[in-house]
Parts: C-alpha cells; structure tokens; sequence
C-alpha cells in the first residue's frame, strides 16, 4: 500500500470521523444540560436534512440558503420537542426520559416515511467531487470541506461556550443545577437552549453527510456511531466527543486495509467494547468515584 492511498484513507477517515463528532457533540450537549441521552438526535438531524432538501426541490434555493432553512428547521424542531414533550416530564427518572426520546425516534422516522417515504435521494454536495492533486496524494475536495466545516462549527461552539452568557449558562446548568438556579439561571430555558443548539448541530451533520449516504429515513442511524465516538471520548467531555469522533472515523476506514472488508460495519462496537474493558472513562474523560 502507497503512501498515497494511505493519506488519502485517512483524510476520508476524519471527514467521516468529523460527522461522528458533530452528532457525538450533540448528544453531549443536551446530556449535560439535561442527564438525559437523546435517542431522537438521529431522527431529528434526519428531519431537518429533508426539510432543506424538500426547499431545495421546491425553490431551487442555493444550497447556502438550504443549510439556513435546515438550521432554523433544526431549532424550532428542537425547541418543540424539549417544551411540548420532555418538559412535562421533568420530575420522571432519567431511564424514563430516555425510553420517551426513544418514543420520539421511532414517531419521527415513521412521520419521515409517510411524508417522504423511505427511499433514498441524491442530495445536492456543498463541494466539488473532483479529486485534488497534492503532490502525489489525491484528496477529494468533499473530505476536506467536510473536515473544514465541522472545524470550523466546533470553534464557533468554543467561543459560544466560552464568550457568551447563555453558554456560560449552560456550563454551570452542566456543573451543578442547584447552584446555577440560586444564581438567578433559567434552569428551564437553558434547557430548551440545549435542545435547540443540538439540533443545529445535527442539522449540519445532516447536511454535510447527506450528499455521501443519500438522504432517507434510516439516516439518522449515523447518532449510533455518535454514540459511540461519544463513549470513546468520555461521555459528557465536547473535546473528548471530537477525538472520539476522529479516531473512530479514522479506524473504521483503516480496518478493511488490513483487516477483511466486512469488518468495517463492526468496528465501532470493537472500539465500544474495548475502551469500555480498558477504560471505562474515555480516552479523555475521567472515571467519578463516588462515596456511598
């Protein structure tokens, strides 16, 4: 095996690794706000992907204005969901919330069926196809902007989190709720902030991964392998979500070079299991040990 082809796997390996961490990031984001795992964030990155597209289709938008659409989609699903659903079940057990967003999974695919039925569709690709010449190495122009991309929304998080108030916020819902509410916090809107801000992630997932896997009802899936990738990190870590993403791409793509090609869809549970044995708290995060 080249050098090239090696670079090239690789390159491919963190664009698809960058998907990965965008939704392992979303989960991430309402789990901290919130101690709930969101089994809906597939289905709903899949929503909003078909909103876009079904723009697209109708007004010939610019495929800029098609991410817009997605995102203001994203939100407004996500603000629904939260204040409509999951709000009135506030005071249930965590275990209980999460077979409720399981509920919501399982009603947005089915919804997604009946409006635009289960087949796949080509979606429109934010880059060009064409491969890129770098020296000996080719690289398709689609994994870097993908790579780009998804960059350049983790930093926009960073200085969201970082900068401004509702970010500072959610950090110290994340810390301690108590505390955050005698400090005069909204705990509630910082949750409806939550769901919304994950949706938006996912809604650009959605759009960067569509044009590769096609857009269809079964898209959402793709929150398994965030899951996961959230699980190599350290769950509840955003930096541990994006090496989590990363390496899981990375290796997922490398596995059929050396390893045969079936192997590639089992992977990420191999990983799962493996950090799970060897250490429980990610790559980055850390294990709490308790006093009972």
């Amino acid at each position: 095996m080249t050098t090239a082809v090696l670079v090239h796997v690789v390159v491919s390996g963190l664009a698809t690794g960058s998907i990965y961490a965008l939704v392992a990031i979303s989960l991430v984001i309402i789990y901290n706000a919130t101690r709930t795992l969101n089994f809906a964030q597939g289905e709903m990155l899949m929503i909003s992907t078909f909103v876009g597209f079904t723009a697209y289709q109708r007004l010939r938008l610019p495929l800029v204005v098609v991410l817009l659409v997605a995102v203001v989609a994203a939100a407004a699903l996500g603000w629904a969901i939260e204040r409509l659903i999951i709000r009135h079940a506030i005071s249930a057990t965590h275990f209980d919330v999460l077979i409720l967003t399981l509920g919501v999974s399982l009603v947005l695919r089915a919804g997604a069926g009946l409006v635009w039925t289960h087949d796949e569709f080509p979606f429109p690709a934010l880059f060009a196809n064409r491969p890129v010449a770098l020296g000996p190495v080719r690289v398709a122009p689609v994994s870097l902007g993908i790579i780009g991309a998804s960059l350049a929304l983790m930093l926009a998080l960073y200085v969201f989190f970082a900068k401004t108030r509702l970010g500072r916020a959610m950090r110290a819902v994340a810390q301690n709720q108590r505390a955050a509410r005698l400090m005069g916090i909204s705990v509630e809107r910082v949750y409806s902030a939550s769901w919304m801000l994950a949706a938006v992630v996912g809604a650009v997932a959605g759009i960067l991964i569509a044009p590769v896997i096609f857009l269809s009802s079964k898209m959402g899936l793709v929150a398994i392998n965030g899951f996961i990738a959230a699980v190599l990190g350290g769950f509840g870590s955003m930096p541990g979500a994006v090496v989590g993403g990363m390496l899981l791409g990375v290796l997922e793509n490398l596995a059929p070079l050396y390893l045969p090609s079936g192997i590639k869809y089992s992977v990420p549970f191999l990983l799962l299991i493996a950090i799970l044995l060897v250490r429980p708290g990610g790559v980055v995060g850390r294990t709490v040990r308790r006093k009972v």
